[in-house]
């Protein structure tokens, strides 16, 4: 009998001796636990005060190139503490404050919340360009509960986001946002392109923006101001891109992404196809959209006119060789086909100056990944965004004679040809007139 209880008497003390270490390492889960989610939440105050404070520098700037002289534009590379206690926000940067301090964070007790801003380039991307940046820092100091015991009465969490304005320059009038693909620029046989406003490849391939052609021979152009800006690298004849292209730029987001698809209902027409040299004309409408149930067909040495108005085609628009198709003030809008043009079509075609669709030439559905090819004669002219998100496009947009204020804007882009391209075209949207990029 004294036996078994001294063998019960040696569990007793060998439970005791392991439910502290026990203990003691359920605390530190529940600690570390505690601690990352603080860490998220410092995360999603840095990522909106910095995003807050360089939209209002955006703004304060009307959508150009935010300068230090500015009012309402604040920069300070050493940093600015928010204050514990904001209402109002004077400049860029207390709005950033207003951010943080929405998401539960300021600079008070044991947090700490720092607003670092400046033009040029920022100290956490030495590979930027952008006109003007923001970083926020947020700290705090996060109560230990079981390891405290152990001589830890505080975590550190720390969190950080650089964001950066752009403009015009910084960004294109012909860009490509497939994040990952090979060649999501190409450039096919002695195809050019001259832009006066720039040009910009989203992928992080190494052969991101691939340049064919005769060595010396200029295949990409850009004047002015504007650039030639690839994530990734170039591939083939980059002596052809003038000037230079500059490599491991920081990513754009779609600058359409605040466009938001037209809505209807009914069929105003069930297809409209055209045979060989018919002629043909839709009156078009600038107060409800014209919608095409089907597809636009013309076929060879045919010709449509269209009246002013939105256009929804809910098939393809296939134009055959030869073919005419003139309008101005159009927008098409493509929820599930695509364009095509053969070549020798003669194309003249303009978005609205004004109203909803404002400088929109084509609006392709985002998620629709039909290619479209919009080839015609040299003379072409597409006054407009041709707006492309999900799909390839191939391009060819005419001649210097003719150069148009046009926005390419597309998965990846094919160029064949001579594009000659003066401006970005002006829009209701934010486009590419700027905006707000993440840095890191």
């Amino acid at each position: 009998m004294s036996t078994r209880n001294a063998r019960r008497g040696q569990t007793a003390v060998l439970f005791t001796l392991a439910i502290v270490p026990l203990f003691g390492v359920l605390g530190l889960v529940i600690d570390i636990g505690w601690a990352y989610y603080r860490k998220e939440a410092a995360q999603t105050a840095a990522d909106a005060a910095a995003g807050a404070a360089a939209l209002a520098a955006y703004n304060a700037a009307s959508a150009g190139a935010p300068t230090c002289s500015m009012t309402g534009v604040s920069c300070d590379s050493t940093g600015y503490d928010c204050p514990s206690t904001l209402t109002t926000a004077s400049n860029n940067v207390q709005s950033g404050c207003l951010y943080a301090m929405d998401n539960g964070f300021t600079t008070a007790g044991k947090q700490r919340v720092t607003i670092l801003s400046g033009t040029g380039t920022p100290p956490t991307a030495s590979g930027a360009s952008v006109a003007y940046w923001v970083e926020v820092k947020v700290t705090e100091r996060v109560p230990q509960l079981f390891s405290a015991v152990l001589g830890f009465p505080n975590a550190l969490v720390a969190a950080r986001a650089t964001t950066g304005t752009r403009v015009t320059s910084a960004g294109g009038c012909v860009i490509a946002l497939n994040p990952g693909a090979s060649g999501t620029i190409t450039m096919t046989g002695g195809a050019t392109l001259t832009t006066g406003c720039g040009v910009f490849d989203n992928s992080n391939a190494a052969d991101a923006l691939t340049v064919n052609g005769t060595p010396g021979t200029p295949a990409i152009t850009t004047t002015g101001t504007a650039k030639t800006d690839v994530v990734g690298g170039v591939q083939g004849s980059t002596s052809n891109i003038s000037p230079a292209a500059r490599t491991g730029r920081p990513v754009m987001s779609d600058p359409f992404a605040d466009m938001d698809p037209p809505t209807w209902s009914g069929c105003t027409n069930t297809g409209v196809s055209g045979g060989s040299h018919d002629v043909l004309s839709l009156p078009g409408s600038t107060t409800v959209p014209t919608v095409i149930c089907g597809d636009l067909s013309l076929g060879s040495q045919s010709s449509l006119a269209l009246g002013p108005g939105l256009y929804i085609v809910t098939g393809n628009i296939s134009l055959g060789a030869q073919t005419t198709m003139t309008g101005s003030g159009v927008t098409f809008y493509l929820p599930n086909g695509g364009a095509n043009m053969s070549g020798g079509a003669h194309v003249t075609l303009s978005a609205p100056d004004s109203g909803t669709w404002q400088g929109i030439l084509f609006y392709q559905r985002r998620g629709n990944t039909t290619g479209s090819s919009l080839v015609g004669q040299d003379n072409q002219q597409l006054n407009g965004v041709l707006y492309f998100p999900s799909a390839q496009l191939t391009y060819n947009g005419g001649s210097s004679a003719v150069a148009t204020n046009t926005t390419l804007v597309s998965d990846t882009l094919r160029l064949v040809g001579n594009s000659s391209i003066a401006a970005a075209a002006p829009t209701s949207y934010t486009g590419v007139t700027g905006g707000v990029s993440v840095i890191e």
